[in-house]
């Protein structure tokens, strides 16, 4: 019985989402692996941010184009890469290597949740033996601002370039990806964050 509800639960937010108009096809890569090309991403405009979570945002680049990407450190975090890893506080975000693709490693990275909250994860792709050019001294969050990273790390510019990114520039928050299953990911996903820091 309780499976029918969330069937039904399913179906009437995607509904939603459809009428909103916030469906758009992916065209590049930034997000793989989570997020491929090709991909059907719905966002929905305005509502809470939380760490974990995709925004599509203006390019700080380019403002005539938008972009996806995730959010690793909330206004008051700070935010920092050492080990190959990141670090929002004194907590790091968990890493664990789910296989190799090509030349590039894919990895689950967790943000960990204290009950009754659930962690967040998700894959990204790094280049075998490639060191990222990351700084290593932490960056703290003003207010206002998300610290936002790529999934593909070595392959797209994000807030290790950029610094923290303004709200103001931030259209929505992504909530549901459609697209082909592959090794690591199923069709279908939501995406949510966590609010827990």
């Amino acid at each position: 019985m309780r499976w029918r509800w969330k069937i039904c639960g399913t179906l009437g937010l995607a509904l939603a989402l459809l009428a909103a108009g916030g469906s758009r096809r992916v065209a590049e890569a930034d997000m793989a692996p989570t997020i491929a090309t090709g991909d059907w991403v719905w966002v929905l405009p305005g509502g809470e941010i939380r760490r974990g979570d995709v925004v599509l945002l203006l390019d700080p680049l380019d403002p005539e184009r938008t972009i996806l990407r995730r959010v690793v450190g909330n206004p008051g975090q700070s935010v920092r890469f050492d080990e190959g890893g990141i670090r929002v506080g004194p907590k790091r975000i968990r890493q664990k290597i789910m296989g190799d693709d090509g030349a590039s490693t894919v990895m689950q990275e967790t943000i960990w949740s204290k009950p009754p909250a659930q962690s967040i994860d998700w894959l990204t792709r790094k280049r075998t033996g490639a060191s990222a050019a990351w700084s290593a001294e932490a960056i703290e969050v003003p207010a206002g601002h998300r610290y936002l990273i790529a999934d593909n790390r070595d392959d797209a510019l994000d807030s290790r370039w950029w610094g923290p990114v303004s709200d103001a520039e931030i259209q929505g928050v992504v909530r549901i990806r459609w697209g082909d299953e592959s090794t690591w990911r199923p069709r279908f996903a939501w995406l949510m964050g966590t609010d827990q820091d």
